[in-house]
């Protein structure tokens, strides 16, 4: 019989193999393709970054500038207030010698004059501009307490500005100081930011200041002026036409204090681009010089990964053994390469253990380090002080900036006269025990009167320094704000028993009160509330309209009550009042008042608005009952069902028989 031959048909042929090296590549562009997807969403999202990141830095320069000027404005208005406040005589030399120790320029004139007074009363001497009032400037200082601020006029063809406040020795008068904006705004005078416009304008929208050829643009009016108005806040940015031609992004920031000055920081939109589109190209460039190293990279390491494998294949094709030394004395070094490969893995992982080992220490060296700096931020040090053992200050490093008074009056017992009266004779008790005992530190905290004349909480700490025979030398310390923590504390607390709408009690505090009257054995009652068609009334006004109803009937409820009772808020439209009643009478006298009350018209939103309440009461006697505030309000809450079910707008009293 004849062997059977083997026949290589078509099937054959479509499934060609193909070789080790083709399924690497394809491997390789599997393995880079999400990754150049991944690359090119970064750098988009890096280039709205850098873009966002541009717009902000614009932003916060208009914001900086902003309150630079905004300061400028404020001390020059300060210290024409102060000038205003104590001059004694009117005297025009003395005014122009004032104006001259102010620097404010041979341009600037100050003025006094009246309401009724079409044309100043006093002009100061010297000055090269006649004096000119704006006619509303004077009215406005006059009803204000505040430095009033004008927009930009013109007085002999010349653009000015003015401020002007109310003189202190008669309140009839008024001192107004009218300069050039280039004197009184010169936070934007030769201001440039990587070759930003910047500019300052009126609230009417005209130029004050500019940072180029200010002399040609002062007091024209700002193109697209609309567009800022539109944006409708205090800061922002919009896209518009410059003063001299060419697209430009505007970044603005309003100056307080002002009637609606603004500072403008503007840039072209050439500048602007480039300023975020040429890191992108670079980021893109690099990206693609990387992808390409890569691509050569991964097809260098597939040859190496291959030739072991071809060296294999060749031994198997001659018949030989792959551990068997051939003449060819590079196939038996490639093998060699491989364990040499092989360790040199081993070593580098050691030596980037090691490397690792040694940045985990740096790494937790600098961990401590920053928890010590936030330690220190965040205990908010402000005076350094010293005490000798008796308690009298030596020094007190900081006491100006934290009391507004030298250092030195601090110094003995000087610092006590700024302590809350309240806090000055317990601090002596316990500074007393503290002081004469080494093994305490001195950890203290009171009222003390700062700069600003606030009483602020402060923490006083210390530690003993020892002199010979371990006797205390001195007390060294620091004093610390804490007045923001006590604040927040006191909040804290204050929300946790407090309803946050209308801002009476909770139930936590419903509990406290009840066990605290059951605890003096006191005869009460108990009264459950529920609102009559409140639900009615935040269908169709809305709930804000119900909540300010809710506030309402909050209001209501404590102009009816003692002292001695208390209401609370149990959520929705439930509420609930404890009594100190003497009889049951004295308790249906209160929930038929609360009915009436509450059924009286209310007025929301322009709308008259009426609703009623159902009230559920219940009695205790604390002489002969344990009272459990739960029990209670269960007990009130079936009398409460039970006036809702007779027809609302009434009040039951529970009895067992409810309960069954």
């Amino acid at each position: 019989m004849q062997e059977p031959v083997a026949v290589r048909g078509p099937v054959a042929s479509r499934w060609r193999a193909r070789s080790l090296r083709t399924y690497l590549i394809v491997m390789m562009l599997a393995a880079a393709l999400p990754v150049l997807i991944a690359s090119i969403y970064t750098v988009q999202h890096v280039a709205h970054s850098y873009r966002d990141n541009s717009l902000r830095h614009m932003l916060d320069t208009t914001k900086n500038l902003g309150h630079i000027i905004e300061s400028d404005l404020a001390s020059r208005a300060a210290m024409l207030q102060a000038y205003a406040a104590n001059a004694q005589s009117e005297d025009a030399e003395a005014m122009s010698r004032w104006l001259t120790l102010t620097d404010m320029g041979s341009d600037s004139t100050l003025i006094v004059t009246t309401a009724s007074n079409a044309s100043p009363i006093l002009v100061s001497a010297h000055s090269s501009v006649k004096g000119y009032v704006p006619p509303d400037l004077v009215q406005q200082a006059l009803e204000g307490k505040t430095p009033v601020f004008s927009q930009l006029f013109f007085h002999d063809n010349k653009p000015r500005i003015a401020i002007a406040v109310r003189v202190q020795q008669d309140r009839g008068k008024v001192m107004i100081l009218t300069t050039t904006p280039q004197s009184l705004v010169s936070a934007a005078q030769d201001t440039s930011d990587q070759g930003a416009l910047i500019a300052v304008t009126d609230g009417n929208g005209r130029m004050l200041a500019r940072s180029v050829q200010p002399e040609r643009y002062i007091g024209t009016p700002v193109p697209d002026w609309q567009k800022l108005k539109e944006v409708g806040a205090s800061s922002g940015a919009f896209e518009a036409e410059r003063a001299d031609k060419g697209s430009v992004i505007f970044a603005f920031q309003k100056i307080k204090g002002t009637p609606g000055w603004v500072i403008v920081a503007g840039e072209s939109l050439g500048a602007f681009n480039a300023r975020w589109q040429k890191p992108m190209f670079n980021i893109a460039l690099v990206g693609t010089l990387a992808l390409t190293v890569a691509v050569l990279l991964s097809t260098w390491v597939s040859r190496q990964l291959l030739r072991p494998i071809r060296q294999l294949t060749d031994a198997s094709r001659t018949g030989s053994a792959y551990e068997t030394p051939v003449t060819d004395d590079s196939q038996v070094l490639m093998v060699k390469e491989y364990e040499s490969l092989r360790q040199s893995l081993v070593n580098a992982r050691a030596q980037l253990e090691s490397a690792l080992g040694h940045q985990r220490q740096i790494a937790h060296a600098l961990s401590v380090s920053e928890q010590r700096t936030r330690t220190l931020a965040h205990a908010g040090a402000a005076v350094l002080w010293t005490l000798d053992a008796q308690g009298r200050a030596t020094s007190m490093v900081g006491w100006e900036v934290l009391a507004g008074t030298p250092d030195d009056t601090a110094l003995g017992f000087g610092w006590l006269r700024r302590i809350h009266p309240a806090d000055v004779a317990d601090l002596r008790r316990q500074a007393a025990d503290l002081l004469a005992d080494s093994e305490h530190a001195l950890d203290v905290e009171f009222r003390l009167r700062t700069h600003d004349g606030q009483w602020r909480w402060m923490r006083a700490r210390g530690a003993a320094i020892l002199g010979p025979g371990r006797h205390i030398h001195e007390w060294l310390g620091v004093l610390e704000d804490v007045d923001d923590r006590k604040r927040a504390q006191a909040a804290v607390a204050y929300l946790a028993h407090h309803d946050p709408l209308t801002g009476l009690p909770n139930r936590s505090l419903l509990q406290t009160h009840i066990n605290s009257v059951g605890s003096a054995r006191a005869y009460g009652a108990l009264l459950y509330l529920d609102l009559d068609r409140f639900k009615q009334v935040n269908d169709t006004l809305g709930h804000a309209a119900g909540d300010a109803l809710l506030c309402s009937v909050a209001e209501r409820l404590r102009g009816l009550l003692r002292d001695t009772d208390l209401v609370v808020r149990l959520g929705g439209d439930e509420f609930c009042i404890v009594q100190k009643a003497s009889s049951p009478h004295a308790a249906a006298s209160l929930a038929q008042r609360v009915i009436d009350v509450l059924s009286a018209d209310y007025f929301l939103e322009g709308q008259r608005v009426n609703i009623g309440a159902s009230v559920g009461i219940t009695m205790h006697l604390g002489q002969t009952q344990t009272l459990d505030p739960d029990r209670l309000l269960r007990e009130a809450d079936i009398a409460l069902y039970e006036a809702k079910k007779q027809g609302r707008g009434r009040y039951v009293f529970y009895t067992p028989e409810l309960s069954a």
